[in-house]
């Protein structure tokens, strides 16, 4: 009998109750335990005990912050990662091919659809999807402040789905000036001082559900592709963010970087200012230097779009 934890995040869609429902309906063949902690302490240390225990599967019920919360603790093992999306964006999810059906998480794990795909370390925290510097971490913030003062946000956010990020960018870059930073990059494939008010690094083609950003881009290529926007003029910042929202070739804009690399340094010229830097959705902490690297394959994720793959070929995880 295969046993399998559920994480559900309070925020998720449909409520706890609801989820244990369907998801003990539907697994009833396995053994489940359920575990909504009320704190970060409390889920790191039921999932040591769940990596301890051998646990096959968890699944993760909420968004792509709950998910990112998860892999900071999975990265490397061989425990599997189902992501149910209950989230706003739900980016790796949507990525995966994951979706609410209980019909459907069943199948996924009963015919084992794993694989196993790379992750990004950005200062020692682990990033599955998206992240970046820059006027969009502002936009992630200030959502993720909203959401934890005002609940009838939380109502809003439900309602307005993936919008709700297209709405806070529209208006970050139509109602406040534009801020550029100046950055030293380094990397094999680029280096350089650049000006720019939005860096992104993407391990995925799309962001917030919307933005196709970096098609080419994927999972398991072993790289991880940053895209550096150096527009100073608001209307040609915002001319680019069109045509990224249209799925336009971005290749002929000449302010636009865009690179796959396996690391990179990123350095903020002003060292005495530090910005922060959102991943997964979440808010990673405030810095002025950035270590990107790439972790091929180290986490195991089910996904109905993909095959089988098994095999670990993370050689080192490092929170360090």
């Amino acid at each position: 009998m295969q046993n399998i934890s559920v994480y559900i995040n309070s925020r998720a869609s449909n409520g706890h109750d609801q989820w244990k429902q369907k998801i003990s309906t539907g697994l009833f063949r396995s053994e489940i335990e359920y575990k909504s902690p009320h704190n970060l302490d409390e889920l790191y240390s039921e999932l040591n005990k769940d990596i301890e225990n051998d646990v096959a599967t968890i699944l993760s019920v909420g968004g792509d912050g709950t998910m990112n919360t998860l892999i900071q603790k999975l990265a490397g093992t061989d425990v599997a990662l189902l992501v149910v999306p209950g989230g706003t964006a739900n980016d790796l999810a949507t990525t995966l091919g994951s979706n609410t059906s209980v019909k459907r998480i069943v199948q996924t794990i009963r015919e084992n659809a794993q694989k196993r795909i790379d992750l990004v370390n950005i200062n020692g925290r682990f990033m599955a999807t998206n992240g970046g510097i820059g006027f969009a971490a502002e936009v992630a913030k200030e959502i993720n402040e909203l959401r934890s003062k005002f609940p009838a946000f939380k109502n809003l956010m439900k309602f307005s789905g993936k919008n709700i990020y297209s709405m806070f960018l529209a208006k970050e870059l139509l109602s406040k000036d534009i801020v550029s930073e100046d950055y030293t990059i380094e990397s094999n494939e680029f280096s350089g001082v650049v000006t720019s008010p939005l860096i992104l690094v993407n391990n995925q083609p799309t962001l917030a559900g919307t933005f196709s950003i970096a098609p080419q881009t994927d999972h398991q290529d072993g790289t991880v592709n940053v895209t550096i926007f150096t527009h100073q003029n608001r209307i040609e910042l915002v001319q680019a963010i069109l045509r990224v929202l249209k799925n336009e070739d971005l290749s002929n804009d000449k302010k636009i970087i865009s690179l796959e690399t396996k690391q990179m340094k990123i350095t903020l010229k002003n060292q005495q200012k530090k910005l922060s830097f959102f991943g997964d959705g979440e808010i990673f902490e405030p810095a002025n230097t950035w270590n990107i690297s790439v972790l091929e394959r180290c986490l195991s994720v089910y996904s109905p779009k993909g095959l089988s793959d098994s095999k670990n070929i993370c050689t080192q995880v490092s929170l360090m």
